[in-house]
């Protein structure tokens, strides 16, 4: 039988660290804020990746 290791993968762990940080940074703002601190996320990364967003016909969007 193979032993599970209790070692927590690099990716994973920098996933949770940006989830915290997230959430440090948005914990006191108000709906508004927490809008724009996301809209001003996805436009960062739109211009980093030369990206543009296609909304879908349920709503939501897909970076193309």
């Amino acid at each position: 039988m193979k032993k599970k290791s209790n070692v927590i993968p690099k990716s994973m762990q920098e996933v949770w660290d940006w989830k915290k940080e997230v959430y440090e940074d948005t914990k006191n703002m108000e709906f508004e804020e927490k809008k724009s601190y996301f809209t001003e996320g996805i436009e960062t990364a739109l211009k980093i990746l030369n990206a543009k967003l296609k909304k879908n016909p349920d709503g939501s969007f897909l970076i193309v």
